[in-house]
């Protein structure tokens, strides 16, 4: 076996960084000029708790790195006309669902705060998403890619997670 036999995984073909206070200005910006599919059929419901999705807002909110990269394919993307295909969201509903529902008020962070609740405006630079768009041509393509992201790994089961919260909770 050799290392340059290993077939290579897709690449997003362009990337942006898009703060979470436009966030939602920008999701529609693309629902209106790509036609955004943010619930294509291959992608699980909306899974995440109010527990989770609120957790996850506030790991952004304190700076947080990993988790804010968010995938999507659009065949045509380099091409001059942008519509002749649907930019599909690939990974990342469940956060960006936890972080709309924050920007709408509708979940509690930090104890009980919504966000119309914060007396100064949110910053820009440090709270955003990196969301790259991939230009594969064929839905096989985009599956396997679902696939090739959501296949690998293993989620902490609640006990494990609460094992390290005894532990924290010994160490205050």
């Amino acid at each position: 076996m050799k290392f340059s036999d290993i077939p290579k995984l897709p690449f997003a073909y362009y990337s942006v960084n898009t703060p979470l206070r436009y966030l939602e200005e920008t999701l529609e910006n693309y629902k209106k000029e790509y036609g955004l599919i943010m619930e294509p059929d291959f992608q699980r419901a909306h899974v995440w708790t109010e527990y989770q999705q609120s957790s996850y807002v506030e790991w952004i909110l304190r700076g947080g790195f990993s988790g804010k990269d968010i995938f999507f394919n659009k065949p045509d993307w380099m091409k001059f006309n942008l519509k002749d295909t649907p930019l599909i969201l690939v990974d990342g509903l469940q956060r960006l669902t936890a972080a709309l529902k924050f920007l709408h008020n509708e979940i509690l962070v930090f104890g009980g705060y919504r966000l119309s609740d914060f007396e100064d405006k949110m910053p820009w630079v440090d709270i955003a998403f990196n969301f790259h768009i991939n230009n594969l041509k064929t839905r096989i393509e985009v599956l396997q890619w679902y696939l090739d992201f959501n296949s690998g790994g293993t989620l902490h089961t609640v006990g494990e997670l609460d094992k390290v919260r005894e532990l924290l909770k010994k160490e205050k």
